[in-house]
C-alpha cells in the first residue's frame, strides 16, 4: 500500500508540475473554456429539468428516466472506454519497464495504473456527469448534504467499469499473448457489447424495439420501459436511486450508497488478484512475442514526392494503431446505427413542421459528432509525429507546410464525412427541399472550422512525450480543443437558428420573410467562420515555427 500511495504522489506532483508550466494566459484561457462548457451545459440541463418539474405527474418521473438512461449509457460506455485506454495504459506505456524493474509489488503497479487509467478514461463523463447531477439537484430543491455524496457516489461508480475491463484484459493477455492489441479490443468490444444485448433482451426486450415507434401507443408504451433501462442489477440503477432518494431526503439512499460501495470493493478485489497473477507473467509475454515480432519495410519507399509521402505517413500510423481505426469503426457502427433508425421512426416525421425541425436537430447532432471526431483523432497527430519531429525540423520541408498538408488531408475526410450523413440522413427525413441545398455548403464550412481548431491547437499544445492518442485528447490541450469544438458548434447552432426559424415561419405559416436577420446572421455565420478557420491554424503555425524541437 505505501508503494501505491507514493506512485500516486509521483503522478500528482507530476501532474503538478506540468500544469505550473503552463503559462498565465494558457491557464486562464482553460479556466475560461473550462468554466464555460460547464455552465452552459448546467443551464442546459437546468432548463430541461426545470420545464419537467412544470410537467404534472409524467414530469418528474420523465427525469427520473433520463437519470437511470444517462448512466446505463455511460457505464456502457466507460467501459468500452476503459478498455481502449488499458491496452496502452497496461502494456504499451514505457514507464512500465522502469516500474518493472524496481522492488514494487504488481498490486501496486496496478492499483496505480488503475487510478490513471480511470481518470483518463473518465474525465469526458464526469464533465457531463458534474452539470447534470447538479442541475437536478437545484430543481428537485435537494438538501446540502446531497451534492457531497453525489459526487463521492459518482467517482465510486467510475472505478467499477475500470476494474472489470482490466481484469477481462488480464485474462485474455495471459491466456492468448499472441493476439494483437486490435484483436484484444475487438474481442473485449464484441464480448461486452453480445452481454448488455443478452441482458436487454432478457431483462427489458421492449426497449430493443426503440426503432419500432409506428404510432403513438408504442412510443408511449417505449417511454413506460425506459425506467426499466437497466433493471436492478447494474450499477447505473443503483446510482440513480442514490441521486433520486437524496434529492427527496430519504434514508432509502444509504442502502444504495452502501451496496454500491460494496459491490465496488468486490470487484476490485477480484481485478486485484487477478492482476497479482495475470499482469507480470502476461506483461512479459506480450513484451517477448512484439520484440520477436518480423518488421516490415515501410511502402514510403516506393513514393517520391513530400507531399505524397507525409500523407502516406499519417495514413499508415493510424493504420498501424489498433486504438486509432477500432474507435473510428465504433463511431460509424454508430452513426450508421443511428441513420437507419430515422428510417424506423415515421411518427416523427409525419407532419412538415416537425420533420423540418428534427432536420436542423439532425444537423446539430452530425455537427457535435464531427467535433468529438475531430477532437480524438485530428488534434492528436500532431504530437504523435513525437521523436520523428526533429528529422523534419532539419528538412527543407517548413513545418507550416507539414500543417497544412495535414489539414487538407483531415479537411478532405471531415467533408466527406459530414456529406455523407447529411445526405443519407435528410434522404431517410425527407427533409425540405431548401435544407438539401443549404445544409451541405453550411456543412463545409463547419469541417474546416473544427479541422482548423484541432489541428491548429494540437499544434500549440503538443505532447511528444506520449504515444497513446487517448491521453494526447484528454491532456490539458485536447480538453480545450474539445470544449473549443463543441462551444464553436454550439454558437454556430445559435447563430443558425434565427433564419431556420424566419425560413420554417415563412414556409408553414405564412410570416413574411425578415430580410434584415437573415442577411445579418449569415454574414455574422460567415465572419465567425473566418476567424475559426484561419485564427486557430494560423496559431498553431506560429507556435510550432517558434518550437524549439
Amino acid at each position: 500500500m505505501n508503494n501505491f500511495i507514493l506512485l500516486v504522489r509521483t503522478k500528482i506532483t507530476a501532474l503538478r508540475a506540468s500544469i505550473s508550466t503552463l503559462n498565465l494566459i494558457r491557464t486562464l484561457s482553460f479556466i475560461f473554456v473550462f468554466g464555460t462548457f460547464l455552465g452552459g451545459s448546467y443551464y442546459f440541463f437546468f432548463r430541461v429539468f426545470n420545464y419537467l418539474m412544470s410537467v404534472e405527474i409524467i414530469g418528474p418521473v420523465l427525469m427520473n428516466k433520463i437519470l437511470q438512461m444517462a448512466f446505463f449509457i455511460f457505464f456502457i460506455m466507460l467501459l468500452l472506454s476503459n478498455v481502449i485506454t488499458s491496452m496502452s495504459t497496461f502494456y504499451n506505456n514505457r514507464e512500465l519497464q522502469f516500474l518493472f524493474s524496481l522492488p514494487i509489488s504488481p498490486g501496486s503497479i496496478y492499483l496505480a495504473k488503475l487510478f490513471e487509467n480511470c481518470l483518463y478514461a473518465s474525465w469526458a463523463t464526469m464533465i457531463i456527469i458534474l452539470p447534470l447531477i447538479t442541475a437536478y439537484g437545484v430543481t428537485t430543491r435537494a438538501p446540502i448534504i446531497y451534492y457531497p455524496v453525489s459526487i463521492i457516489s459518482v467517482i465510486i461508480y467510475l472505478i467499477i467499469p475500470g476494474a472489470i475491463a482490466t481484469g477481462l484484459i488480464f485474462i485474455i493477455r495471459r491466456i492468448l499473448p499472441k493476439l494483437k492489441s486490435r484483436d484484444v479490443i475487438l474481442l473485449l468490444f464484441g464480448l461486452i457489447l453480445s452481454l448488455t444485448f443478452f441482458y436487454l433482451r432478457v431483462n427489458n426486450p421492449a426497449l430493443l424495439k426503440v426503432f419500432a415507434t409506428e404510432n403513438q401507443q408504442d412510443l408511449l408504451r417505449f417511454v413506460e420501459n425506459l425506467t426499466a433501462v437497466g433493471g436492478i442489477y447494474v450499477p447505473s440503477t443503483w446510482l440513480s436511486h442514490i441521486i433520486v432518494k437524496l434529492s427527496q431526503g430519504s434514508s432509502q439512499s444509504r442502502f444504495y450508497l452502501l451496496l454500491l460501495l460494496s459491490v465496488t470493493s468486490a470487484i476490485m478485489i477480484i481485478a486485484f488478484y487477478l492482476a497479482r497473477l495475470f499482469y507480470t507473467r502476461s506483461w512479459v509475454l506480450v513484451g517477448e512475442y512484439h520484440t520477436r515480432a518480423r518488421k516490415k519495410g515501410s511502402p514510403l519507399n516506393r513514393y517520391y514526392g513530400s507531399t505524397k509521402t507525409f500523407l502516406l505517413k499519417d495514413i499508415l500510423i493510424f493504420v498501424r494503431e489498433p486504438i486509432q481505426w477500432v474507435q473510428l469503426a465504433i463511431f460509424f457502427i454508430l452513426l450508421i446505427i443511428y441513420i437507419f433508425s430515422l428510417r424506423k421512426t415515421p411518427i416523427y416525421f409525419t407532419v412538415p413542421v416537425w420533420r423540418t425541425i428534427v432536420s436542423f436537430a439532425n444537423f446539430a447532432y452530425i455537427c457535435f459528432i464531427l467535433a468529438t471526431l475531430g477532437v480524438r483523432f485530428i488534434f492528436p497527430s500532431i504530437s504523435l509525429e513525437r521523436y520523428g519531429v526533429w528529422l523534419i525540423g532539419s528538412s527543407p520541408i517548413s513545418f507550416g507546410r507539414i500543417i497544412k498538408i495535414k489539414y487538407l488531408f483531415n479537411f478532405f475526410v471531415a467533408v466527406v464525412i459530414i456529406e455523407g450523413l447529411l445526405f443519407f440522413s435528410n434522404l431517410l427525413i425527407k427533409t425540405d427541399p431548401g435544407f438539401y441545398i443549404i445544409l451541405p455548403i453550411i456543412g463545409i464550412f463547419v469541417a474546416a472550422s473544427l479541422v482548423s481548431i484541432n489541428l491548429g491547437l494540437g499544434a500549440h499544445f503538443p505532447q511528444f512525450n506520449e504515444d497513446n492518442p487517448s491521453r494526447i485528447a484528454s491532456g490539458t490541450g485536447g480538453i480545450i480543443a474539445a470544449l473549443a469544438s463543441i462551444g464553436y458548434v454550439g454558437i454556430t447552432i445559435v447563430i443558425l437558428a434565427l433564419p431556420a426559424y424566419n425560413y420554417l415561419s415563412n414556409i408553414y405559416f405564412r410570416r413574411p420573410l425578415n430580410y434584415p436577420l437573415i442577411i445579418l446572421s449569415i454574414t455574422g455565420f460567415l465572419v465567425f467562420n473566418i476567424f475559426t478557420i484561419f485564427g486557430p491554424l494560423y496559431l498553431g503555425i506560429r507556435s510550432f515555427e517558434k518550437r524549439d524541437i
